[in-house]
């Protein structure tokens, strides 16, 4: 209910009876005195005139204007108590009103209000039934004024109609405020009762009027608040025209207040303003708010602020919204729809429907309510308003970040659209998108299409990215965010509007992009995308439309959906060193060599650049170029030497980096290609066979073992390199869905002058360990005291790179190494030629051979005979550094470790059983086994006592645990577990090696350890600056042995905490007490079979 219950109390009346337009509660009469004229004892009708009663002689009557009554007329009679006047047929009767002795003439003033009942009990033909006051008895003219109480001739055009009309068998209550239609003395008042037709039909019509009164009543006033303050509004009510005084308002009505103020009602056709008591400022943050419930629809329902009398329509000006479907179309028609007998709050965002913008401001002086009804005699519609607020809406500001920055944007919201005409319009100005509390989402609801304006405009790059997240509560027609130039309109020429969600969007279309992953009803997404790869330019304005036209609803005021969390930022640039400096390689990333080898579109396949742009990691297959700009010419890249770090996390196909010029993979088998476009790239790793002479070959490390690259350029050569224009990363991968590989760059550096700053000084340095990262310590401490360029950066690689005028990084590390093994030669001894002269015995003998292993003590052979050699080696073994055999079981032992693996025993003493063998690869150790592929799997313990020791030195060969491997495998080989106490350990296990690099041994459960050691060991390196060259001389200290426990434990310790490479490998080799079986099914799942049992 709209109006306050105690107000609808007080308006309840018999049930006989009908409140009519200017119904009143005012139903006490308070004490009156008398004025009478001479008249019959009792026969006089009673009239209280303010307080007066004044007593109305029957026999007064006169005609009231001219010619309307008849000889045949009947007089109206006066009941016995003087309150009702009863008339039948045709008659207009007027009746003098009685003046006290000196007393002025009744008066009309501006609150007068005439007050009566009436009851219709026959109508009239073509006639009418109407209560008049007047100064005469002229029905023209301005002293006076009749109103039509009931009609069945239609509209009575010389007088004013009450909206609602009595019926026949009603009683209706009249409140009529006449001041508000005139003023002045009136010495009549009259009762018309008009019958047309024939004679029989001027008898028609009875009706009565009863309870005559006038008072004196301030008008209600309406209670509205503006702004927090509770103001009352006079009920001075004022006709609103349209289209520049074009009268739609009927004069005849007002609108009804209620006697609290708080509710207003309109009955019939009626254009009503209200002043307000002061001018208002509408800005776009406006709202109007109120409860509205409408009984009796009319052709459209509205309300208006303006600053006149006029909602002149054709200017553009339609300072009204209508909130309920019209049957014109007028005005603003709001979303929300009212529903007839159904009270409904509503909150009209008004300043922002009038298309009110950010410093744009319009006063007004009149409150409108509108009830429009042209049909038939216009009195159909009903509708009250209660609870008026007028304030101006505080909205929180959205907060985005851009490019790291915190920006506040105000919450302005403009309409957008997506139209080729440009004038489509498809926002429904009412829909206001709420913001949360922190600024961070936005959520809009039903037909919406809003744009933000940026108090700063932003710059869009190749390299800018998007990021926001997306919540489709009830998922409608469509969802779309947009990063808007100075266009309101979607098809603005470029692609910066993107589709999220929507059950009508199936494709991209000019005004739009459809995204993937797409969001479906109830679901939310976190979209991150380069949008740079759409578009480049300024944006003015952030946009987010919802689209509803009813295509799945009953409304438009129906769909929900949010973006939070926007977020615009530039990729990092890659930052590249150059020199003592840098410079940034913006993270504009285009297709190399073609989009059919790069996977495409790029901006759903980014190489990732870190936050501190020091590396770029690729993801699957990937040919990307990142332009140089400006290009720097070749004369700028004097030496050219490219440094780097590299990691390859997961193998593609292969992997490598390119110093372009163009966009072009070179061909230097080609003469063609060759001719064009020389190579320019470095293979860093393959792992299928090349058969394109393309790269550059280096290197190539191990699945996850981080590797620094150096190469100079200019040695390589570059043929024909006239300018750098791009940095190019190459992750090939062509199988599957071509996801697979993973591999990071950093850490790029160019040095343009490669010099050395040594080369003139003569120093040098002492050595623990002449390991290469020591070796380079040492250069690098030189450096500093020699006040080299780069400070604390100083890099002894590039000193070296520039010593040895090397062209890769291997060839210092190999030279290092050499010049680290050099210095062991003078103390080394070959431990084989004292076992025997035989130089074949020794190899065999690794290999499981000769008699060594064959003969057994207990059928008379002699292990102290025939070992005495070994013997006699070992008295050297503390003071020499025993040589590592040539044997191919023994060659390029890369990952630092070997092992001997024993099945008998040629003495009389069993063979102790400390492992599990799993399975023998014969592949790896086909020159021991003689075949060329193969592969024997144990695993269940069934092959017998097996007895596996081994050793470690680590990746350094320049190392002095490297130096001492030979002893290692002296003592583990052929003293401690052989000739020693006679132990007589001997045999191989089937296809493998007896002692060999761990690559190439079985895989088993695990293996002792034993560990050689001279830690007061010393190597001096000296660099001779007249030749330029270094030399290093080794003193031997005291070389150790002792058991290390476990060859796995003992194994990892000897790495760098990032090898996890090597340690990854030992854990296959050595896969621990139980690991047989999942180490068993990992090598036959590459042949396609798996062990069962």
């Amino acid at each position: 209910v709209v109006i306050s219950q105690s107000y609808i109390t007080s308006l309840k009346i018999v049930h006989t009876m009908k409140l009519s337009l200017f119904a009143t509660i005012a139903l006490s009469f308070p004490p009156s005195s008398v004025v009478a004229q001479e008249a019959e004892a009792g026969n006089y009708l009673a009239f209280n005139a303010y307080g007066t009663i004044l007593q109305i002689p029957a026999d007064s009557e006169i005609q009231y204007d001219q010619n309307q009554n008849t000889a045949a007329g009947i007089v109206p009679t006066i009941s016995t108590d003087h309150s009702t006047l009863h008339s039948v047929g045709n008659r207009w009767s007027a009746y003098p009103l009685p003046v006290a002795t000196d007393a002025d003439p009744v008066e009309i003033y501006e609150n007068s209000v005439l007050q009566f009942t009436f009851s219709l009990n026959q109508e009239t033909v073509s006639g009418f039934q109407a209560i008049c006051v007047d100064a005469d008895r002229e029905l023209t003219g301005s002293n006076g004024q009749c109103f039509a109480l009931t009609t069945s001739q239609g509209w009575i055009t010389n007088m004013l109609n009450v909206a609602k009309m009595t019926a026949v068998n009603q009683t209706t209550y009249h409140s009529i405020p006449i001041g508000h239609f005139f003023t002045g003395p009136i010495s009549y008042l009259a009762f018309l009762q008009d019958s047309d037709g024939t004679t029989v039909e001027k008898t028609k019509g009875d009706s009565e009027v009863s309870n005559l009164r006038l008072v004196r009543e301030d008008r209600n006033k309406l209670n509205i608040e503006i702004n927090q303050e509770m103001e009352q509004l006079e009920n001075h009510q004022l006709s609103y025209t349209h289209k520049k005084g074009y009268v739609q308002d009927n004069n005849d009505w007002l609108m009804a207040i209620s006697e609290d103020g708080d509710a207003v009602q309109v009955n019939g056709n009626q254009w009503k303003a209200l002043p307000l008591n002061s001018p208002y400022n509408i800005t776009h943050f406006t709202v109007i708010e109120f409860d509205i419930v409408v009984n009796d629809p009319g052709d459209f329902h509205s309300i208006c602020l303006d600053s006149n009398l006029d909602a002149d329509a054709d200017a553009g000006e339609i300072p009204c919204v209508t909130f309920m479907t019209p049957i014109d179309d007028v005005f603003h028609v709001l979303t929300t729809e009212i529903v007839a007998d159904q009270s409904k709050r509503l909150v009209v965002p008004f300043g922002q429907i009038m298309g009110l913008l950010g410093g744009e401001s319009t006063v007004v002086n009149y409150l409108v309510f509108v009830q429009d009804n042209d049909v038939g005699d216009k009195r159909g519609g009903r509708s009250t308003y209660s609870n008026l607020r007028l304030y101006e809406e505080d909205r929180m500001p959205i907060k985005i970040e851009v490019f790291g920055q915190n920006v506040t944007i105000p919450n302005i919201q403009d309409s957008m659209t997506s139209s080729s005409s440009n004038t489509y319009v498809q926002d429904l100005k009412d829909q206001v998108q709420s913001v949360s509390s922190d600024g961070k989402k936005i959520t809009a609801y039903g037909n919406s299409w809003k744009r933000y304006k940026l108090d700063t405009p932003f710059e869009v790059s190749k390299s800018t990215m998007l990021k926001f997240t997306f919540e489709a509560t009830v998922e409608i027609e469509g969802h779309t965010f947009c990063l808007l130039g100075d266009t309101h309109n979607m098809e603005d020429g470029r692609d910066d509007c993107f589709s999220v969600s929507g059950k009508d969007i199936t494709r991209s279309t000019s005004s739009h992009k459809k995204m993937s992953p797409w969001t479906e009803d109830g679901e939310t997404t976190e979209y991150e995308f380069l949008v740079g790869n759409y578009f480049t330019g300024p944006v003015m304005y952030l946009g987010f439309a919802q689209d509803n036209d009813k295509a799945h609803t009953v409304t438009r005021a129906e769909g929900e959906s949010s973006i939070s969390n926007i977020e615009i930022y530039n990729l990092p640039s890659l930052t590249i060193g150059l020199d003592t400096g840098s410079f940034a390689i913006a993270n504009d990333q285009v297709s190399y060599e073609s989009t059919t080898q790069d996977s495409t579109p790029v901006r759903d396949h980014l190489a990732i650049v870190s936050p501190d742009g020091l590396s770029i990691t690729s993801h699957g297959n990937m040919w990307r170029a990142l332009p140089i700009s400006p290009p720097i010419p070749a004369s700028d890249l004097g030496d050219f030497v490219v440094s780097f770090d590299y990691h390859l996390k997961e193998a593609p196909q292969f992997v490598g980096i390119c110093f372009e010029d163009n966009l072009e993979f070179g061909n230097y088998d080609d003469p063609n290609d060759n001719r064009l476009d020389p190579k320019r790239c470095m293979l860093l790793n393959s792992f299928e066979e090349q058969t394109n002479h393309v790269w550059f070959h280096g290197y190539e490390p191990a699945i996850g073992e981080p590797h620094r690259y150096v190469a100079n350029l200019s040695k390589m050569p570059f043929e024909r390199f006239y300018n750098w224009n791009y940095l190019v990363i190459i992750t090939d991968n062509d199988e599957g869905d071509k996801s697979g590989g993973e591999m990071t760059i950093s850490n790029i550096h160019i040095t343009t002058s490669l010099t050395s700053c040594l080369k003139d000084v003569g120093y040098a340095f002492q050595l623990s360990d002449c390991t290469i990262d020591n070796f380079l310590a040492a250069v690098k401490n030189q450096m500093s005291d020699s006040n080299c360029p780069g400070g604390d950066n100083v890099d002894p690689l590039l000193e070296l790179m520039a010593s040895f005028e090397a062209k890769q990084e291997m060839e210092v590390y190999k030279k290092i190494e050499h010049i680290c093994k050099s210095s062991y030669e003078p103390s080394e001894y070959d431990f084989t030629k004292t076992i025997s002269s035989e130089t074949q015995l020794v190899k065999e003998y690794i290999d499981g051979g000769t008699v060594l292993n064959y003969e057994r003590d207990a059928e008379g052979s002699s292990l102290a005979k025939d070992g005495a050699g070994i013997g006699l080696s070992d008295q050297l073994a503390a003071s020499h550094l025993l040589t590592w055999p040539k044997h191919h079981a023994l060659d390029q032992c890369d990952v630092g470790a070997a092992m001997c693996c024993w099945v008998d025993s040629r003495s009389t003493t069993a063979l102790e059983d400390n492992t599990d063998v799993c399975y023998v690869n014969m592949k790896s150790s086909r020159r021991t086994a003689h075949v060329a592929d193969g592969y024997s799997i144990y695993g269940d313990s069934s092959e017998g006592a097996v007895n596996c020791h081994g050793f470690a030195w680590g990746t350094d060969s320049g190392s002095i645990s490297s130096a001492l491997k030979g002893n290692a495998l002296f003592k583990v080989g052929f003293q401690n577990n052989f000739y020693e106490g006679l132990k007589g350990n001997v045999e191989q296990v089937p296809g493998a090696p007896m002692c060999g690099c761990i690559d190439r041994m079985p895989v088993v459960t695990s293996a002792g350890c034993t560990k050689v050691a001279d830690d007061t060991s010393v190597v001096d390196v000296t660099y001779d600056k007249t030749i330029g060259a270094f030399s290093a001389k080794f003193t031997m200290g005291t070389i150790t042995y002792e058991d290390c426990g476990d060859l796995n434990t003992h194994y990892k310790t000897l790495l760098d905490a990032d090898d996890s490479v090597n340690a990854a490998y030992i854990d296959t080799r050595l896969v621990g007490e139980g690991g047989c079986n999942v180490a068993i099914n990992k090598f036959l799942s590459g042949k396609g079979l798996i062990k069962t049992a």
